[in-house]
Parts: C-alpha cells; structure tokens; sequence
C-alpha cells in the first residue's frame, strides 16, 4: 500500500515473524520490497503468518492448552460445589413442599 508522506511516496511492507506475528517496514519512493515481506495488509487475525506460496495471510491453529495439576484441582472442587449447591437447591425445594403438605 503506498500512500502520500509530507509529499514523499511511502510505501508499506510486511516482514512475516517466525513463527508468527509480522513486522511494518516502511519504504521511501524508490526503495524495492525486501525479499522477506509482501506488501498485501495482513487481515485482522490472531497470530497472522505469510505463506508465500499461496500470498496469502493465514492464522495461527489453535493450539490447546493442557491445564496445570493445580487448574485441575480447582476445576474439580468447582464442579463439586456446583453438584452440592444442585443437592442443597432440590433439598430446598423437597423441605418447602413438605412444609406446604402439612399446613
């Protein structure tokens, strides 16, 4: 993309990063395109990478995430309390209509 600076041509370019990410360089009138950058805008992307063999920005694959032993032990004590809170909430329920058979 080239654009008007203070009346000078400017141009920018895109230095793909590895693994993924990139760089903005921007090129006076006259000064050639790098050989590692491309001038197509990188789109609005997670971690975007250049294939140069297609030309075309690509994101990165999600890439999951193993928890740690502690994140385990929380996820367990969380869905714990969520099935005690269920048993406590039916409970309630149980006692107010027992209450209400009685009056």
């Amino acid at each position: 993309m080239s654009i008007y600076d203070n009346q000078n041509v400017v141009t920018y370019v895109y230095q793909s990063l590895n693994p993924w990410g990139y760089n903005v360089l921007i090129l006076n009138e006259g000064e050639e395109v790098p050989e590692n950058c491309t001038t197509i805008v990188p789109p609005d992307i997670d971690r975007p990478k250049f294939n140069s063999d297609t030309q075309k920005w690509e994101s990165a694959p999600e890439t999951p995430i193993e928890p740690s032993d502690m994140q385990k032990i929380v996820m367990q004590q969380a869905k714990t309390i969520v099935q005690m809170q269920s048993v406590l909430m039916q409970q309630s329920k149980d006692i107010a209509e027992l209450k209400g058979a009685k009056a």
